[in-house]
């Protein structure tokens, strides 16, 4: 044999003796865990996994989640959290790492948020990975159709990848409901599907004890799991009123400056059409005494079909005084809105400006009393703005 082809042979031998270790480890890793959750969906995932967490851990258990929403964040046993520092592009495999971390805390029950898009990444990440008892699917929007597209169909099939074998699955309300029957009744797992009259079970006087804008949806999801494990109602509904929301989670900012005052509602996270128009729908009718509006939108340029998705959706609501465009790719946006809409309302690109620049012209176009509403994309730019506004909120200058 001659040497290339020696060395060659033994790096190859060196590489499968590695990852059969490897693999060795991580199934002896999975059985430390009484139960394995994974939350999928489209939105709210982040808030599900906290809440679940919560309620599953005021039974006295030891419960470990990660969330990847807007900061991906490690929340451990004792209620502590951690920011995970990444080097380069995010990966699945990033929950192999997580999960070491898990059962080095102690944790009896993990709980991991979805992190996968593609299918194939879908089925590593529930197949290969995590191989859930439990697995939760929040609502099936359109979003990322880019990857999980181009139908709604297509993002139906794309989460059911992450479907448990011989486990339960819980999903939200959803149209799909004969698919979602047929593909657990092939993996052997019991398919809890709700319904939408089930969660107007959670009253509105339990979701104002939030300290944040929660939906009945998610606090109902979380709440079904937590009774699969034995948890009373009350108990975890007491404990997930005390949950730290996600830093994108949707919050409402009463803010006063100069004689100005407006409410700042932080829907950004909320990047598909529907979640979007709820939310919209939802703010009307808790503040109705407001009578002007403002759409605040956070464009991406790496985000063309969210653009598009989100321009056509809001083009003809009707009920708002002006768009204001903000981030990258704004004359995108701007088309968009030209193109869809038959309303004649002012559109301000704001491409260019920091954030002190968009403070200061909200100001500026703001009557004494509004509303403004932000859309579009959390992360980086929404996220400082949410933050900076945070920040504005706490402060009264005259």
């Amino acid at each position: 044999m001659k040497p290339n082809a020696t060395l060659f042979f033994l790096i190859i031998l060196v590489l499968i003796l590695y990852y059969t270790i490897e693999v060795i480890l991580h199934k002896r890793t999975l059985k430390k865990f009484k139960h394995r959750i994974h939350v999928n969906g489209t939105r709210g995932k982040s808030s599900v996994t906290r809440l679940i967490r919560a309620g599953l851990a005021s039974s006295g258990s030891l419960v470990f989640a990660k969330t990847t929403g807007t900061l991906a964040r490690m929340i451990f046993p004792d209620g502590s959290e951690k920011s995970i520092s990444r080097f380069g592009k995010p990966t699945i495999l990033e929950q192999i790492k997580i999960l070491k971390k898990a059962n080095e805390s102690g944790a009896s029950i993990v709980i991991l948020e979805c992190m996968a898009l593609e299918p194939r990444y879908q089925w590593a990440s529930e197949g290969q990975i995590l191989q859930s008892d439990i697995g939760v699917i929040t609502n099936i929007r359109e979003d990322h159709l880019e990857v999980m597209g181009p139908n709604l169909i297509d993002v139906a099939k794309t989460l059911l990848s992450a479907c448990p074998v011989n486990g339960t699955l819980v999903v939200g309300p959803s149209e799909f409901e004969d698919k979602i029957e047929n593909v657990c009744l092939d993996r052997k797992t019991k398919s809890i599907l709700i319904k939408e009259a089930e969660i107007e079970s959670i009253t509105d006087e339990e979701i104002l004890k939030f300290p944040y804008w929660e939906h009945k949806e998610n606090v109902y999801l979380a709440l079904k799991v937590c009774s699969l494990l034995g948890v009373e109602r009350n108990k975890a509904l007491e404990a997930m009123w005390k949950v730290t929301p996600d830093p994108g989670a949707l919050s409402v900012l009463p803010i006063h400056f100069f004689g100005k005052d407006f409410i700042y509602v932080n829907a950004m996270a909320a990047n598909d059409p529907s979640s979007t128009k709820f939310i919209w729908t939802s703010t009307l009718n808790r503040y109705p005494q407001i009578q002007k509006r403002f759409i605040l939108f956070h464009t991406r340029e790496d985000r063309p079909e969210r653009t598009k998705q989100l321009t056509k959706e809001i083009a003809n609501w009707g009920d708002y005084d002006a768009v204001i465009l903000i981030g990258t790719s704004t004359s995108l946006a701007f088309q968009y809105l030209k193109s869809f809409s038959q309303a004649d309302v002012p559109i301000y690109l704001w491409e260019h400006l920091s954030l002190d620049g968009i403070f200061e012209s909200l100001l500026s176009i703001l009557p004494k009393q509004s509303l403004v509403f932000g859309i579009g994309n959390i992360v980086g730019l929404g996220m400082e703005l949410s933050l900076y506004l945070k920040n504005r909120s706490e402060q009264t200058y005259e």
